[in-house]
């Protein structure tokens, strides 16, 4: 009996498990310390240079369309923002500290060509347009970091988005059936859940404090495409350099040197 007791519960257990409760654990993390302390909480803003590379390069829909994803051989040249509120406590003395962040970030993906009509079916021949994910997210961010000196230091953490997928498009009868039907089965293809990761090295001035960072996805923003019925592989990693300006709305008097 106890033993059908506990397997009810821990199944019951697992079930409650949503990645909300993991965000809610990585922003109350640093109050369960007896050793951290507040070293201060702020807003920032950062411009994103972002760069989406797909695999395989050329996904042929038969029998009308394909979608070239090395058409655009221009790379880091899409930009965005980010928007965060974040908070630093200090663990122990040693100059480590953690530092939770709740984000929004909006960027633009790689653009790639899109061809139809490769059959010809209109007598126009094969025509293209040209396509990009509209990358829109939340986010929450569980750094850890090292002081270097009284001003400079190093994060390092995983990320945990939600991200959005772009409105679906109505398909006009009578019009080419290419536009709004590939891309709805674009727009569909974006993965809820992402977990991502951030490195970084910044400076505190005052209350100002900027950084820079490199974020690499460690699970794809898209990993296939149905179309027609028929379902392709379309892998899209995400990869920024991120440019940060924050400010400290409080900032701890005494900060020790490390």
């Amino acid at each position: 009996m106890m033993q059908f007791f506990f397997r009810r519960t821990q199944l019951s257990t697992q079930q409650s498990v949503s990645p909300w409760w993991a965000i809610m654990l990585v922003i109350l993390a640093p109050l369960c310390s007896n050793a951290q302390h507040l070293e201060g909480f702020g807003l920032s803003g950062s411009l994103n240079v972002t760069q989406t590379p797909a695999t395989p390069e050329g996904i042929y829909l038969a029998p009308d369309y394909a979608i070239a994803t090395n058409g655009d051989r221009s790379k880091y040249d899409e930009t965005g923002y980010r928007l965060a509120a974040f908070g630093r406590w200090g663990i122990g003395r040693a100059g480590f500290f953690v530092q939770p962040e709740v984000g929004y970030t909006a960027t633009q993906g790689q653009c790639y060509l899109v061809l139809y009509d490769l059959q010809n079916t209109t007598g126009l021949g094969a025509s293209w347009f040209v396509f990009g994910h509209d990358i829109r997210r939340w986010e929450v961010s569980a750094l850890a970091g090292l002081h270097l000196g009284r001003r400079g230091y190093v994060t390092l953490g995983p990320v945990v988005a939600r991200n959005q997928r772009e409105a679906l498009l109505t398909e006009t009868p009578g019009a080419y059936p290419a536009s709004a039907k590939l891309y709805n089965s674009l727009s569909q293809s974006v993965i809820t859940w992402q977990t991502l990761a951030q490195l970084g090295i910044g400076i505190t001035v005052g209350r100002f404090d900027f950084n820079a960072r490199l974020e690499q996805s460690l699970t794809p923003y898209t990993r296939r495409l149905t179309f027609d019925g028929t379902t392709y592989g379309y892998k899209q990693q995400i990869r920024q350099g991120l440019l940060t300006a924050g400010f400290l709305l409080y900032k701890r008097k005494e900060t020790p040197a490390y």
